[in-house]
């Protein structure tokens, strides 16, 4: 025997439609508009489950309703072992309908069919970035034999050098308050500098063309000279880059031979400004801390 009410049909398609559309109402009304950004993967680490070099390149608005009625939850700001530690999270509410309609037809999820761990929320109201931490997406309790909702768990973002370029200022500019600039000014990295001749050959009756065998750099050229038969100097017109060791110097045509050069090229300096000197940290660290064996644990007046 049937113990509920046998003249009420349970899981029918119209009324699942109805209670969907009564809570997409309600979320509508009582919602807040926030941004969702689908996290897009670069370079998955496939041990440890994560990936640094993350990019944010698109945004959907979309209502959801924070199940936290007063604040965020989490401890706030707290001081820990590292410092300053800020937690807030909360509990959001979106209807699966909505979310397919708003995000998920246009695929910029990694996993298609629901909201994803790791993608984050922005809430305009607070000016707030989280990053899901869980989405409840199954739950044994269905009314009218359907799942109407999902809910987010969502913590505020940790900023991890990730590229957010979403076109929407709100949203890029936590990249660039959350960036360090080291204020450093980068040379052309392996570019070939000069040429010097070592053999001029002989037998040359016009210019041969200088050529660069390399296995790492590209883009170099140069122009050579002859003075009486031979190769007096060669002038290096671009210096290419990505050069890591130099390029072996060749000669085509001309009508010459056994003419020989060597290259020198310019690898990769950095020029940092006075605070990004770190040898001078480490020189002026001598007088306070000392690290030698006789101290490898750095205690203060330790002869």
């Amino acid at each position: 025997m049937s113990t509920t009410n046998v003249y009420f049909s349970q899981g029918t398609r119209n009324e699942q439609y109805l209670m969907e559309d009564l809570i997409i109402e309600s979320l509508r009304i009582y919602g807040q508009e926030v941004m969702y950004i689908p996290r897009t993967l670069v370079s998955k680490d496939e041990i440890l489950g994560e990936d640094r070099l993350s990019q944010f390149k698109s945004s959907f608005p979309i209502e959801m309703y924070f199940e936290n009625v007063d604040s965020f939850a989490g401890q706030g700001a707290f001081i820990q072992k590292f410092g300053l530690m800020v937690e807030q999270s909360a509990t959001l509410v979106v209807a699966r309908r909505r979310w397919e309609q708003m995000v998920g037809r246009y695929g910029a999820t990694t996993l298609p069919n629901r909201p994803n761990e790791g993608d984050l929320i922005y809430f305009p109201l607070s000016k707030g970035l989280f990053e899901i931490k869980f989405v409840q997406h199954q739950d044994p309790f269905y009314q009218l034999g359907k799942l109407y909702v999902y809910k987010l768990q969502i913590e505020l973002f940790q900023y991890a050098s990730e590229s957010i370029d979403t076109g929407i200022a709100a949203l890029d500019e936590f990249e660039t308050l959350k960036t360090f600039n080291t204020n450093t000014t980068r040379n052309h990295s392996g570019r070939v500098t000069k040429i010097n001749v070592t053999h001029p050959g002989n037998g040359y009756t016009s210019a041969p063309q200088v050529t660069f065998m390399s296995g790492t750099g590209f883009g170099a050229t140069a122009t050579a000279s002859i003075e009486n038969g031979q190769i007096s100097s060669i002038t290096v017109t671009n210096g290419g880059s990505g050069y890591q060791i130099p390029p072996v110097i060749g000669f085509v045509g001309g009508g010459g031979t056994n003419a020989q050069a060597e290259a020198s090229i310019e690898i990769n300096i950095d020029k940092a400004d006075s605070f990004g000197d770190n040898n001078k940290f480490k020189e002026q660290s001598q007088g306070v801390i000392n690290f030698d064996e006789s101290n490898p644990f750095g205690e203060i007046n330790n002869a």
